[in-house]
């Protein structure tokens, strides 16, 4: 049965449903809905209904279908696998109301123009054991429009993961205020979204997964494969994962990663390898746990591409498992800059910056620059800044104060570069250079006992705030 906007049995519901057709290099444009949080069955209203409308005539859906108007069991007693299938459609906006509904197996949608649900109070709850994928929108072909606002999975129960909701559209892609719930304690990688039209637009906004995976699986947090569009990740909050929190390698297309917060993941927070635009912009990690965290605990990892920029990013590295570094350049890389970032490394042995040797002549020149970078931290041994068999490299405005022991600024090795405008306190070599030739202009060296109090001494940049 399905019913038209007009005779929706509404909950309330608050979402932001984003205009994919503004994400040309700037913020994307975003729709508000306000609305208050009342009880878990609110009475109908004009207001809520005008809302769904909103939303599904912004994505060109006929109706909308309150679920549970259908026999949808909003106590998780019954499966709603089969309405799903039966409703989920190119015409049908599905809106799930408060509640948990149980879903005992995959949904597959392909081949249609959108597809789309809604539920900002409502859980999915696979059944205990779940290692299969829950929401499958463009399995085996893409669909044009993938739509999921503000639904919940429910992985509370022990043994029980599997891939929530992938998302694979030729033309456009939104998630928003997305969360999974629980330890995914199976080994299968949550989160995947790809677009495949070249101007395709793909926004994921809001994504909450705070509980992770055990450090012994080799699960990924949120995933771009077979993307070739423009993707956009803003404002995501992805931690504990032991195969990296964002993994963003897709063969073309651009990612931009805005905002968030990336926290304890293995291998790195935030991975990115594009042959297109790249953008990691305000980005906060933190490593602050290395008893259940995966291997090689990297903050930002840079891992092929050109001009990727990071700007404005937070980097800590307090507790770790291993690690490469706060910010690695790696061997495939062509050419980045990190721009007005602060890293802080409490974690010994660590590299702040790690630039890695080419892997081939295509990606030694560069350029590759660091510029209005503060560094502090309590690292001991090993070296901030860790350079080899590369040129065109630049690091210029960086404010280092490491006070670790035994602790090196610059080891640099077959480096071509220069180092401006930079002031360095470190307790161990300040420069450390082997068939190097680096430019050194206007380079303040000190101790961090130079500076009073150590323990309370950091860099102080004009754009510092807090």
């Amino acid at each position: 049965m399905k019913h038209t906007r007009r005779s929706i049995l509404k909950g309330c519901i608050a979402v932001q449903a984003a205009g994919l057709a503004g994400c040309n290099g700037r913020s994307p444009q975003t729709e508000t809905v306000e609305t208050t949080d009342r009880d878990r069955t609110p009475p109908a209203t004009e207001e809520t209904e005008s809302q769904l409308e909103r939303i599904a005539s912004r994505w060109g859906f006929e109706d909308v279908l309150d679920l549970s108007s259908v026999g949808a069991d909003p106590t998780g007693g019954s499966s709603i696998h089969g309405l799903l299938a039966e409703h989920l459609g190119p015409d049908t906006l599905v809106y799930l109301p408060p509640g948990e509904f149980r879903l005992s197996d995959t949904v597959t949608v392909s081949d249609v123009d959108r597809v789309g649900i809604v539920g900002p109070e409502a859980s999915i709850m696979p059944d205990e054991g779940n290692t299969e994928q829950l929401l499958m929108f463009g399995w085996p072909d893409p669909v044009g429009t993938a739509l999921c606002i503000g639904v919940d999975f429910d992985y509370l129960a022990d043994n029980t993961g599997g891939r929530p909701i992938l998302a694979r559209a030729s033309d456009s892609v939104l998630l928003e205020s997305v969360s999974v719930t629980g330890e995914a304690d199976v080994d299968e990688d949550l989160i995947r979204v790809d677009v495949l039209n070249p101007s395709g637009r793909g926004i994921v906004r809001d994504l909450q997964m705070l509980d992770g995976a055990p450090a012994d699986t080799r699960v990924t947090g949120c995933q771009v494969g077979d993307n070739r569009g423009d993707l956009w990740f803003v404002d995501c909050r992805i931690d504990g994962f032991p195969d990296n929190g964002l993994y963003a390698d897709p063969p073309e297309g651009s990612v931009h990663v805005i905002g968030g917060r990336y926290r304890n993941n293995g291998v790195a927070n935030v991975r990115i390898e594009t042959s297109d635009r790249a953008v990691v912009r305000g980005v906060h990690v933190r490593c602050d746990d290395a008893t259940g965290g995966g291997a090689n605990m990297r903050g930002i990892r840079l891992r092929a591409g050109e001009s990727i920029l990071v700007e404005d990013c937070f980097v800590e590295l307090l507790e770790v498992t291993t690690s490469d570094g706060a910010i690695v350049f790696s061997s495939e890389l062509s050419s980045a800059t990190v721009r007005n970032c602060r890293i802080r490394v409490d974690a010994d042995g660590v590299n702040a910056i790690r630039l890695k040797s080419a892997a081939d002549e295509r990606h030694i020149d560069g350029p590759f620059t660091c510029e209005g970078v503060s560094i502090e931290g309590q690292a001991s041994g090993g070296a901030v800044v860790q350079a080899a068999n590369r040129s065109g490299v630049s690091f210029s405005d960086l404010c280092i104060r490491q006070m670790g022991t035994d602790r090196d600024g610059f080891k640099l090795q077959n480096i071509v570069g220069e180092v401006r405008d930079t002031s360095i306190s470190v307790t161990g070599i300040p420069f450390d250079l082997e068939g190097s030739t680096l430019e050194r202009q206007n380079v303040t060296v000190g101790s961090p006992s130079d500076n009073g109090t150590t323990a309370d001494f950091h860099c102080v940049r004009d754009e510092d705030t807090d």
